[in-house]
């Protein structure tokens, strides 16, 4: 089975690397932590089964003045 790595951002879904069909959402997902998360895809039109490898942003560091502003009641 082939494993992809996924940079593409796209609206939904992806085109089989085989025959190039439109695949709506993956059959499988497996999320590994909140940053990595594998997707299994089959296609419905030629049987071709891959898997791709999702890396998320981290997420953005939120200094003490944000915080304060906008959460008060967390800062103390």
């Amino acid at each position: 089975m082939l494993t992809v790595l996924s940079n593409d951002r796209c609206v939904f879904g992806m085109n089989c690397p085989e025959c190039g069909d439109l695949l709506i959402a993956p059959e499988w997902s497996e999320y590994e932590d909140e940053r990595h998360i594998l997707n299994l895809w089959s296609c419905a039109n030629c049987g071709y089964q891959f898997e791709t490898e999702a890396l998320l942003p981290a997420p953005k560091v939120v200094n003490d003045a944000t915080t304060k502003a906008f959460f008060p009641s967390l800062v103390g």
